[in-house]
């Protein structure tokens, strides 16, 4: 008979008392580490947290039905239809809380993101120690600081947004721990726990997926437990998929609105293209783990190219995950603990891997939060052997411990540098841009986006009473360079024409070339404003924006024919629209056909009876006529509706001199009103 050796009650205690200085250093490097970023604002897709106020004020307590019964979000795509997407109901329900509890604050939103983190690496390592149980305790320990400042969790911890991926991950690690205890303890209390938190998983959102094969293989590699009843788990885990991430879909639309400018293989039928580019992505991935640096927002189009099984890169990512899956299979029959981390890390990988479906943006360093997990494992692995320490062993030598945590120290060292300032990146969107750009030079999105970001910079600038263009001419220049880069790279993105278009024909912009007396370059500016919004409707015909205002630079540089022409295809385009109809009518006034202008006109009032345009118009064409007495009847009732400031002041002027001063007074106050109210 066989006698258990109890340990010394005096090495229990020593025991004890370093794992719970392993959890005070666990919970204080965390922290350390994520601390800064509650001084960042709102950033990338944060607007999902930030509408949440509207939504908890719209429904109140209604707002979890509405929660439960709706899709994530909501977008436009181009034919100006809006659809949504995704299904994440448990993320939606914490910002509503957050939202209900402290309002929009940036500052506490981060805060949860870290104690959401902090609560993940805690339950991660409460389950290596029970995976690892045998084992040296320094084992899980070190694995959990690595794990905990590898700078590609940056992403998701920095961003609001990926608080999904966040909870994804933290449900799938409760599932895990719930179905160890079930093995250890034979309560099926622990099952259905585990069951119902893998629903809560799928409904954080979908990339609990990736656990999927994660389950079973812990189960195989870390219990005694019968292949049987491994079966009947990864089948009841199988159906809480279905539960968690496909039964939604039955009653909700599944739409997301795909772009060559985000994955061009969403466009690609080669197989080998797919095979290739797929696997260059997973190449890339292990770059990610091993030096990560640059860590980027955003990759997409054309940063990762597109390339067959030929490419030089693809070969060596192949040889790379053929080695990686024979040694997982010649190690598995003996347990071995590096098998499972390579098992772990492909099966977690595979589904950001492009080849059964495109990624959004190809490649994400938020898809690396957990096979990061194996990564960590085969590190802090291979650092234990490097000072002949045994992972395996619950007593190594006290000096081989000590070698292998200044080791691991040696790597935390860079790894807090780069996560603590890759922080301070995520501050605001035009901080993350601008700390990115340097490494983006193939990216359409990324071009398209700090274009963006500047050109609302620059309408914030032009919108003041002062024109200030020839101040920010550098900024101008600045958006058209990266608008400009944006179409070299991939000349169909339809947006940045426009963009460019925009700025080319920006009334104030070309105010301040008159009064320069640059002529050639009003010009210059006006020939490029033509032809950005050309080449826009080469790719889109039909296109609302780049019709009318066409139509409209036609119109400011004289050629009214060619005005006239892009107004009435924008009419056609969308039968609704109203700014090009006014436009239009004042052009037939001035050509004399007054009958159409005002058909015209009227046809705004049907479309939008609260609409000032065709009223304001009318008065204007009573004041060319000379008729002031209908024209303040007109402006009058152009006041009565969304009138801009000005009808008010022509207004308060006309009634203060022919003496009827409350009037005068009742539209000065208007006036007053209408200009301290906030731009839309």
């Amino acid at each position: 008979m066989m006698v258990k050796k109890l340990k010394d009650p005096g090495q229990l205690a020593h025991e004890k008392r370093t794992k719970i200085f392993f959890l005070l250093v666990i919970i204080l490097f965390t922290l350390l580490l994520y601390g800064n970023t509650t001084n960042n604002l709102y950033s990338l897709d944060d607007y999902i947290i930030q509408a949440m106020d509207s939504q908890v004020e719209e429904h109140g307590f209604g707002l979890v039905k509405e929660i439960f019964s709706t899709t994530y979000t909501t977008v436009t795509t181009g034919d100006g239809v809006e659809k949504s997407l995704g299904y994440r109901p448990v993320v939606r329900l914490v910002y509503a809380l957050e939202y209900a509890n402290f309002g929009v604050m940036p500052g506490v939103a981060h805060m949860i993101n870290i104690l959401l983190y902090l609560t993940l690496v805690l339950v991660l390592y409460r389950v290596l120690q029970r995976v690892f149980r045998g084992y040296s305790i320094w084992f899980p320990f070190v694995i959990t600081l690595l794990f905990i400042a590898h700078p590609v969790h940056t992403e998701v911890v920095a961003s609001l947004k990926n608080r999904d991926e966040l909870l994804s991950m933290l449900f799938s690690l409760l599932t895990l721990q719930m179905l160890l205890k079930y093995h250890d303890k034979s309560k099926i209390i622990y099952l259905v726990a585990g069951l119902l938190l893998y629903v809560i998983a799928f409904l954080s959102k979908p990339t609990a997926l990736a656990f999927w094969f994660v389950f079973p293989l812990t189960l195989y590699f870390f219990t005694n437990m019968k292949w049987k009843k491994i079966g009947v788990i990864f089948g009841l885990l199988t159906l809480m998929i279905v539960i968690g991430g496909m039964m939604p879909f039955w009653f909700l639309d599944r739409i997301r609105d795909v772009s060559m400018v985000d994955n061009p293989l969403y466009f690609e039928d080669n197989i080998w293209y797919i095979l290739g580019t797929g696997m260059y992505s997973l190449g890339y991935y292990v770059k990610l783990l091993v030096i990560p640096h640059p860590l980027l927002y955003y990759y997409g189009y054309d940063m990762i190219p597109l390339v067959n099984l030929g490419n030089l890169w693809v070969i060596l990512s192949i040889l790379l995950y053929a080695g990686i899956l024979g040694v997982a299979i010649w190690k598995a029959r003996e347990k071995h603990v590096i098998s499972y981390a390579l098992f772990f890390f492909l099966v977690t990988i595979a589904m950001f891997a492009n080849i059964y479906r495109p990624v959004p943006g190809i490649i994400g360093e938020r898809f690396l939060l957990i096979p990061s997990v194996a990564f960590s494992i085969v590190l802090a692995w291979l650092i234990f052997k490097l000072f002949k320490a045994v992972p395996e062993s619950a007593v190594n030598k006290g000096s081989r411990i000590m070698f292998v945590m200044i080791f691991t120290g040696l790597i935390l060292i860079p790894y807090s540098y780069k996560t603590v300032k890759r922080n301070a990146a995520w501050y605001t969107d035009l901080s993350l841009y601008n700390a990115d750009m340097p490494y983006l030079e193939n990216s359409v999105k990324a071009h398209d986006l700090m274009g963006n970001t500047t050109m609302r910079k620059i309408e914030r600038e032009l919108a003041q009473p002062v024109n200030v263009a020839k101040f920010i001419m550098p900024e101008i220049s600045k958006a058209l360079k990266h608008f400009k880069r944006a179409v070299e790279i991939w000349p169909e993105h339809a947006s940045s024409w426009k963009n460019m278009g925009m700025i080319y024909n920006h009334p104030r912009i070309a105010e301040h070339l008159v009064a320069k007396g640059d002529t050639a370059e009003f010009m210059r500016f006006k020939r490029g404003a033509i032809s950005s919004f050309k080449k826009a409707l080469e790719i889109e015909p039909g296109d609302g924006k780049a019709l009318f205002n066409l139509g409209f630079t036609y119109e400011n540089v004289g050629e009214i024919d060619s005005a006239i022409y892009y107004y009435e295809r924008c009419i056609a385009s969308n039968r609704q629209i109203i700014n090009p109809r006014s436009r239009l009518a004042n052009l037939m006034f001035m050509m004399g056909d007054l009958d159409k202008a005002v058909e015209l006109n009227e046809e705004i009032m049907w479309i939008s009876p609260d609409e000032a345009l065709p009223y304001i118009n009318f008065g204007n064409y009573y004041m060319m006529s000379g008729d002031t007495l209908h024209a303040v009847i007109a402006f009058e009732d152009a006041a009565k509706r969304n009138a801009q400031p000005e009808v008010f002041a022509f207004l308060s002027e006309y009634f203060s001199n022919i003496g009827e001063t409350q009037k005068a007074q009742f539209y000065k106050n208007k006036h007053t009103q209408a200009m301290q109210a906030p731009k839309q």
